[in-house]
């Protein structure tokens, strides 16, 4: 009897879902925010849609990066990430040393949460999609179906807008084709043929007081200023500069800056142990370092290969982002 009864009690007990109350809100949010939204077979929902007239992204495998702008919302509005300056300005997060323009995402190896993805390989180029997609999908797994997500994801909903601006099938051409044509707009005597190594260029803009190579274990001293391909200036060394591109910081000391260039060799063509400050530096810039000479100015032009690859550097310099500085070699101050 009482086995009975055990038995009895177990097969009454109910079950909760790691996701039915969530599920419950979003399913109500939706109803009563978007009543007339289309639900994609993951479970998201199209809210608006402005189709493109160019390529569809298709899958990962398809288009392995796309260029994008977007802004992420939560479900009351409030603005967490943004590309758009405007935006940015319009609910007063904006600050002059972040980025802001298209940003290139990879997707392959599921780098893109679930939802967002699936949503973008229907879209086309040109195209803007505004949509909710639930906490469930705002994963980097991936699952069968949308029971999969539901039963072993958790997360917070949100809003997403984004607008595909281009389709990229090889990033690394992409990008050297990018610097390239930044190069027959700015540098026009120079062409591919000049690659010091691919994505790399280097311009003479001033003559060097000596054609001498740096001795090794050495320290010169610097001014420079990083900007990136769209004119963007992330760090410079001049504070008028600073000033004139609204990114001048009171707290930060201006003026040249020592190179130590240690054990670098002419002969092994070593440039790896170039830092700046007693720090380390990106390969794009020590490179540039490394083909100049005293008092020398010139250009270093480079893709993110030589630099900050897929991962950018926090808000002011994107990922797969092509880097230029500007260089002159001055006396000790």
């Amino acid at each position: 009897m009482l086995a009975a009864l055990v038995a009895c009690g177990c097969a009454k007990t109910p079950s909760t879902g790691l996701n039915d109350a969530a599920k419950r809100y979003f399913d109500a949010w939706i109803h009563v925010n978007h009543p007339d939204a289309k639900p994609t077979a993951l479970g998201s929902y199209i809210i608006e849609e402005q189709v493109g007239t160019g390529a569809v992204a298709g899958d990962a495998d398809d288009t392995p990066y796309v260029l994008a702008d977007y802004t992420l919302r939560g479900l009351d509005g409030t603005v967490q990430e943004t590309t758009s300056e405007l935006v940015a300005q319009q609910v007063g997060t904006y600050d002059p040393t972040d980025f802001y323009g298209p940003e290139v995402w990879q997707r392959g190896g599921n780098a893109l949460p679930a939802g967002l993805d699936e949503v973008v390989s229907g879209m086309r180029v040109g195209g803007t999609v505004t949509f909710a997609t639930p906490g469930w999908l705002q994963t980097n797994s991936r699952y069968d179906d949308a029971k999969g997500y539901l039963t072993n994801v958790s997360g917070t909903p949100v809003i997403y807008e984004v607008t595909l601006r281009e389709l990229i099938a090889d990033v690394d051409k992409w990008e050297a084709d990018s610097v390239g044509r930044y190069l027959g707009r700015h540098f026009p005597a120079k062409s591919p043929s000049d690659s010091l190594g691919f994505g790399f260029y280097y311009i003479q803009t001033g003559a060097p007081s000596s054609d001498r190579t740096m001795p090794t274990d050495t320290t010169i001293y610097i001014n420079y200023t990083g900007r990136l391909l769209d004119g963007t200036v992330f760090d410079t060394t001049i504070k008028d500069t600073a000033k004139f591109y609204g990114i001048y910081s009171a707290s930060r000391t201006y003026g040249p800056v020592s190179v130590e260039w240690y054990s670098a060799s002419e002969e092994d063509e070593d440039y790896s142990d170039i830092t700046m400050s007693s720090s380390s530096i990106i390969e794009g810039f020590a490179f540039t370092l490394y083909q100049m000479h005293p008092h020398e100015k010139g250009t270093g032009i480079f893709t993110s290969s030589w630099g900050y690859k897929a991962d950018g550097s926090g808000s002011t310099i994107p990922g797969f982002s092509p880097l230029r500085f500007d260089v002159e070699i001055v006396d000790k101050p």
